[in-house]
């Protein structure tokens, strides 16, 4: 059981999410779709988009959202899930060494079968986005361990998790007991680990939860990335409760901080002194893809009514236009056109489902600065339909690829042979 404690004063933001926009800052995320453990049902997705979708970010939070839904994940090779949900992790785009992280969370939900988390991985961890940063180590090794700041189990409610995951006898679980009980999930609490070379602290707002000594430890000495995610199902999450339908996670902030004799800060919030190294956020340009087919714009495709078209709206300033170019991400989409903003395919043999189409608008040196969108093209199912006497297909055979802007055409047949054969969201 935890006891009240001061926390040693001082501590300086270096790094913060606000949640301030209106959806996710892709320069401090990337979707962790391929995900796929415990036998857990949810397919992870991108989606912070359509309706459906299981990442909102609005009124100052993020809700991660998983909902019940027959689905064929496309990123994990059309298996079929029974839920939706959202992974976002900040690997090689935000990553800490020491200090204090610390996030605002309540959880929504009270029926069985979830399991939300707040967590931290080692950078050099074999899982997505693969950089090739020497980041080939599988889990837990040196270099891919685990740390579990938060972790509930709505079968296990009365209190939550702790933990470390490494091959190096590190830590060990420890579970903190809520006062109130489970209730105390729906409620918002700091949870946040306080992290040095010889140990790291764990705390629930201002109460110190429990202290690990990781003197001699070979891991945990090195940058980590941090992780949210809602898990539903599966080994761990247990059986879900039948007449649930939706389960939501909501994120107030999460920020970094490193220990400074400044000032007395208890906390590593949005009221925390930022430090003078705080990189201001550089606007992303904006991105939108619109769905047309017979010169109208659909949400659902007929697959004999012609050519479907797919375009990018893309929000550049003048400066901006040199320093990105666009890619088209797709996958099990039939022989599609790419000419610069414009992406071209014909429906006819395509099985009904949906389908993921993806543009990626790529800086030339910062990859924090890239940004991404993605379009669901669903394909009408149409027993009666016939084939017109004359189907136009496209000439061009290949099953992904990439075209530069108009006004970096130098830029094509390098782009051209380095995104030709990358599937969605890698």
């Amino acid at each position: 059981m935890g006891a009240s404690v001061p926390v040693h004063a001082g501590w300086e933001v270096q790094w913060i999410d606000s949640f301030d926009g209106d959806s996710v800052d892709w320069r401090n995320w990337t979707a962790q779709t391929k995900a796929n453990y415990n036998n857990e049902v949810q397919c992870y997705t991108a989606d912070d988009y359509s309706p459906e979708r299981n990442y909102d970010v609005s009124d100052g939070t993020l809700k991660i959202i998983a909902r019940k839904k027959l689905h064929s994940c496309p990123t994990l090779g059309g298996q079929t899930k029974s839920w939706t949900s959202g992974r976002l992790n900040s690997k090689d785009k935000r990553e800490f060494l020491y200090g204090r992280i610390e996030s605002r969370i309540r959880f929504h939900n009270l029926e069985r079968g979830t399991w939300p988390a707040f967590w931290m991985l080692e950078n050099r961890i074999a899982e997505q986005p693969i950089k090739g940063d020497g980041d080939n180590v599988g889990w837990p090794n040196p270099g891919a361990g685990e740390i579990d700041v938060w972790e509930w189990f709505s079968n296990s409610p009365n209190s939550y998790i702790t933990n470390f995951y490494n091959a190096s006898g590190c830590g060990s679980e420890y579970r903190y007991p809520y006062p109130r009980g489970a209730q105390d999930v729906l409620d918002w609490h700091k949870y946040a680990i306080e992290w040095t070379p010889d140990k790291i602290d764990f705390y629930m707002n201002d109460t110190l939860v429990v202290s690990q000594n990781i003197q001699g430890c070979r891991q945990y000495q090195e940058p980590m990335f941090v992780l949210l995610n809602v898990a539903m199902g599966g080994n761990l999450g247990g059986t879900i409760e039948p007449s649930l339908q939706r389960a939501t996670m909501e994120v107030d902030y999460i920020a970094h901080c490193q220990f400074t004799e400044d000032n007395d800060a208890n906390f590593c919030d949005q009221d925390t002194p930022r430090s003078d190294d705080l990189i201001p956020d550089v606007p992303l340009p904006e991105l939108k893809l619109t769905l047309t087919q017979a010169n109208r714009t659909v949400d659902v495709i007929e697959p004999f009514a012609g050519d479907v078209k797919v375009m990018v709206d893309m929000d550049l300033s003048d400066e901006q236009k040199t320093d990105y170019s666009l890619f088209w991400q797709v996958d099990d989409i039939p022989s599609p056109v790419m000419e610069a903003q414009t992406l071209t395919f014909d429906p006819s043999s395509m099985l009904d489902g949906d389908y993921e189409i993806g543009a990626l608008l790529e800086h030339v040196t910062n990859e924090s600065l890239n940004n991404r969108t993605v379009i669901i093209a669903r394909i009408r199912s149409d027993e009666d339909a016939t084939p017109p006497p004359s189907v136009s297909v496209p000439s061009n055979g290949s099953s992904g690829g990439s075209s530069s802007l108009p006004y970096i055409l130098g830029l094509f047949l390098l782009a051209l042979s380095r995104h030709n054969s990358r599937k969605i969201w890698i």
